[in-house]
């Protein structure tokens, strides 16, 4: 509101419309996230110090579900690309790699990556177009011909309209890149991961594969701007600091990106008594490769039991700095 010279109505609208996104794989998480950011900007004071309130026009909060099933065939996406149209047999093949990777969502969610889909370079080039034609593909999910045919049929047509919408919300959000991108990301070692999973894994993130957290930091890695603009904050757990399966993917990251702040939680990090057994850090990296006289810094908060004692610890502790280039 400062910095911009806004009212309290046109900051929230700014807030919701071009600085929140999310993204989650379970549709309860996103309408629990999306009504919690309604409530918020509801009860946000206004100049007069009354809450805001809830009004019509007020934007829709940029959070999606990735975990949508896709209910067309891949034919019907591919007879989307007019015979006229040039390139158009790379288009069709294009869009059959992104319905392929799209029919996965509700095993890969947020691992979703529409660009890295494509395989021709020709099609990759032009994905400006096929970009418009993912967004109908997705808004056409189903045949018009289902509407009218009764109450059951409409409610399925109506599904598969939201699901379409809710897909290409999160096809935007998936194909973007953040400033800041922050998450508890899941945990999943690789004996436990199904065949389909480790696959991707594999194929994608060969370094990171033994765990999905790890998995995960290289994809929100991917997520954030190159660059000094680009940071990522996140959640992990801590054993893939000192396993020797991890080596590959630590002297990676230790060219690739600067290492901000390791905050080592160890356990008890957590309140809830289900992530009891859970040895964690907080991780702070921004998307650049470090100068010759970076500093990585870290803080050791290991020796409490309690998540609040750790919190208070972290404010206190002294933060040791090595050259990151040394290490």
């Amino acid at each position: 509101m400062t910095a911009e010279h806004l009212s309290a109505r046109e900051a929230v609208d700014a807030v919701l419309r071009d600085n929140l996104h999310g993204l989650e794989l379970d549709p309860r998480c996103v309408e629990i996230a999306v009504f919690a950011l309604a409530l918020a900007a509801w009860r946000f004071p206004d100049e007069g110090g009354q809450p805001l309130g809830v009004r019509a026009d007020m934007p829709a909060p940029n959070i999606a579900c990735c975990g949508l099933k896709v209910a067309a065939r891949a034919a019907d996406w591919m007879a989307l690309v007019p015979d006229e149209m040039p390139n158009a047999t790379y288009l069709r093949q294009e869009l059959r790699l992104l319905h392929d990777s799209f029919s996965q969502a509700p095993l890969l969610g947020s691992l979703l990556d529409p660009a890295r889909s494509l395989k021709n370079d020709l099609a990759t080039s032009s994905f400006d177009t096929l970009r418009n034609l993912l967004e109908r593909a997705l808004s056409t999910e189903r045949p018009a011909t289902l509407w009218g045919e009764g109450d059951e049929v409409q409610d399925e047509a109506w599904d598969h309209a939201l699901t379409a919408r809710g897909l290409l919300d999160a096809a935007r959000l998936l194909d973007a890149r953040y400033h800041l991108v922050v998450t508890n990301v899941p945990y999943l070692a690789r004996g436990k991961q199904s065949d389909a999973l480790k696959a991707f894994c594999e194929t994608h993130y060969a370094d990171a594969k033994n765990d999905l957290a790890n998995v995960f930091l290289e994809r929100c890695l991917e997520l954030s701007q190159r660059g000094a603009a680009g940071v990522v904050q996140i959640v992990m757990p801590q054993n893939w600091l000192f396993l020797t399966s991890y080596k590959k993917q630590r002297e990676s990251l230790l060219k690739r990106v600067q290492w901000n702040l390791l905050a080592r939680l160890g356990e008890g990090g957590f309140d809830s008594p289900q992530a009891a057994g859970a040895f964690i850090i907080l991780l702070t990296q921004t998307h650049a490769s470090a100068a010759e006289a970076f500093a990585l810094r870290g803080v050791d908060a290991n020796g409490p039991k309690g998540a609040a004692e750790k919190a208070a610890l972290l404010l206190d502790r002294e933060i040791v700095s090595v050259g990151q280039k040394r290490q």
